[in-house]
């Protein structure tokens, strides 16, 4: 596929993201899929139907009004008719990301299912899309039949990255002040072969629209997972699943007027192969927790937690007991209860096995001093449970959770619900739930106070139309939009 309005994707320090002419942010906007009105705080969820090729958006719940489906961006840049994802036909929407007022979405096949993509979104660029309206892929994208030449238009930009399975987006912050740089991790291997063939190094890179990507090579196999590990924006730590580690990096001066490149602090070493390592989380004391598990079902092997301080020192490791192990996904830092600021951290994390499958409260307890650190199961969030989220409509397959995001004030939590087995899934039918986290002294407390389904306000899945179907809401993203 040859790109018409972006320079061909080479990845060095010479090559530039260049943005087609009149796709800059244009500013905020009032209407459309990513619109605010003036004057006012909108909170959007945005999620990634990652193997149906769109992003759905909603406007979180509050103030007392219900969830409301703002629209859908359509992404399916290779056609795959009837929902088939094989091959080339996979585009795969993954990470996502509010910056420069619009949103940035990271393509992990396009142009090529070796070479990914990211996709800019002004929100002056969507305006004019009605509520629960689709912003259609004609109406930015096409292609010419006889040079297979791509042209991109309606404000959008589209460059290719030069890597292999970008995975991860990050909005850059200086001093808790978004710079308008991104971060981007890069698993940097095909994620269709055997673990044992993951051997080329990860990278990450700071991108910003017209300017040379500055690329960091990592001492990691396959970075997944990406966080920031403070307030501030000065460090980042990516979970890398290759190699069964975690590399912590100073992304300061990233933003700056030199331009600096991320640079690696230290990396922390898990001492198992060959197991799941994707999933990691801040501890709000510049470390960081990772998971570890089996690759699949085991009644032999542990799920475990490992956790390490900002030189990457071992603060300790929990075992996650079970008659099984636990399938470990999304991890996220609750933020601390009013005036306890020094308190042990708390975390949420989903877990997606069998009948235990379901967002489940974490404690962590330094009581025993450095070299002591200890996380254990504390609670449940069973507004979920009780709400059948992990029920499909019409007969699919069991759900599960893949993806959590909280909201920015710690208020809310979204969480992309799917099926286990994509291939064999049929429509999916998942769902993308809302969960109102009150205030309480002890996060371990927290059941949530209420469950609400966003995808209830959405077009139903119709087993006929694959631009429906819900298989694999695999990332969530909240952010808030100043109208």
């Amino acid at each position: 596929m040859i790109f018409a309005v972006v320079s061909a994707g080479c990845h060095s320090d010479d090559a530039a993201l260049d943005a087609e002419a009149g796709s800059d942010s244009g500013g905020p906007a009032a209407t459309g899929l990513l619109g605010c009105p003036v004057d006012t705080r909108c909170t959007v969820v945005a999620v990634s139907q990652t193997v149906d090729d769109r992003v759905e958006l909603f406007s979180a719940p509050g103030s007392g009004s219900g969830p409301v489906y703002r629209g859908a961006l359509m992404l399916d840049l290779e056609p795959n008719p009837g929902g088939d994802i094989t091959g080339a036909k996979l585009d795969e929407p993954y990470g996502l990301a509010w910056a420069d007022d619009g949103l940035q979405v990271l393509l992990s096949h396009y142009p090529s299912v070796d070479e990914g993509s990211l996709l800019r979104v002004p929100a002056t660029s969507v305006a004019a899309v009605p509520a629960g309206g689709r912003f259609p892929l004609e109406a930015w994208f096409s292609v010419d039949p006889d040079s297979g030449e791509a042209s991109v238009g309606a404000g959008l930009s589209l460059a290719p990255l030069g890597a292999m399975e970008p995975l991860a987006l990050l909005a850059h912050t200086e001093a808790g002040v978004r710079t308008g740089d991104l971060l981007i991790g890069v698993f940097a291997n095909d994620l269709f072969v055997p673990e044992g063939a993951w051997v080329n190094g990860s990278s990450i890179l700071a991108v910003r629209p017209g300017e040379a990507l500055r690329s960091t090579a990592l001492p990691c196999d396959g970075a997944w997972g990406l966080t920031a590990l403070d307030d501030e924006g000065e460090f980042v730590a990516l979970a890398c699943d290759g190699d069964e580690a975690v590399v912590i990096l100073d992304v300061r001066g990233v933003g700056g007027a030199g331009r600096g490149s991320p640079s690696v602090v230290c990396t922390g070493d898990i001492p198992f192969s060959a197991k799941r390592v994707r999933h990691l989380a801040p501890d709000g004391l510049g470390g960081v927790v990772v998971g570890e598990t089996p690759p699949g079902f085991s009644t032999t092997e542990d799920a475990r937690l490992w956790w390490f301080d900002a030189s990457c020192g071992l603060r300790g490791w929990s075992v996650l007991e079970g008659e099984s192990s636990w399938a470990i996904r999304e991890l996220r830092l609750l933020p601390p209860s009013p005036g306890d600021g020094d308190a042990d951290p708390r975390w949420l994390m989903a877990r997606t096995d069998g009948d235990q499958r379901g967002v489940v409260v974490l404690a962590g307890d330094l009581s025993g001093g450095s070299g002591s650190g200890e996380i254990e199961l504390c609670g449940r969030l069973g507004a979920l449970d009780d709400a059948g989220a992990w029920t499909a409509s019409a007969g699919g397959q069991p759900l599960r959770p893949h993806a959590l995001a909280l909201a920015p004030d710690g208020g809310g939590l979204a969480v992309g619900v799917g099926p286990a087995e994509y291939p064999s899934a049929g429509p999916g039918y998942g769902s993308v739930w809302w969960v109102e986290l009150p205030e309480v002294a002890d996060p371990c407390t927290l059941e949530g106070s209420s469950a609400i389904e966003l995808t209830a306000s959405a077009p139903p899945v119709d087993p006929a139309d694959p631009e429906t179907w819900r298989r694999a809401p695999d990332v969530v993203h909240v952010f808030e939009i100043e109208g």
